[in-house]
């Protein structure tokens, strides 16, 4: 059973952003999943790398959105991102050079983010977009 899975309770509404978290859960599942169903016990490196790379994409096109509707809290979320993709690459680091890694605090880790911030953070900034949308077509 998948411990990352997409259903519509975290389903925003705005087709690429949920796409991406779609991409995202899916990543995460790969990190998880030898931590979970392994003697392993230890994410791979290549699998963080992937996640690292793919949320810095979709970083980028979250924090053009804002900029481009004047996003009021895009500050505040833009140093949520940064401070996500620090925690990341520091769990990389620590598997890329052979050194322990909390698999519960990982895996919380990405739960607080694919799950809490998508359903917060992400869902205030769906609204806000459409929000925009709708005054745009008025």
């Amino acid at each position: 059973m998948p411990y990352f899975e997409w259903s519509s309770s975290i389903q925003l509404g705005h087709p690429l952003i949920d796409s991406q978290h779609q991409h995202l859960l899916a990543l995460a599942e790969a990190v998880v999943d030898p931590l979970l169903n392994s003697k392993v016990h230890q994410p791979g490196a290549n699998e963080l790398q992937a996640m690292i790379d793919y949320a810095q994409e979709h970083f980028a096109m979250e924090e053009g959105l804002m900029r481009e509707t004047g996003y009021p809290d895009e500050a505040q979320h833009a140093n949520h991102h940064a401070s996500l993709l620090t925690e990341l690459r520091t769990y990389c680091s620590k598997v890329r050079y052979g050194q322990h890694t909390n698999p519960v605090g990982l895996v919380s880790f990405l739960w607080n983010w694919l799950v809490l911030h998508i359903d917060g953070a992400d869902r205030q900034l769906t609204v806000w977009i459409k929000s925009r949308e709708a005054a745009g077509k008025e």
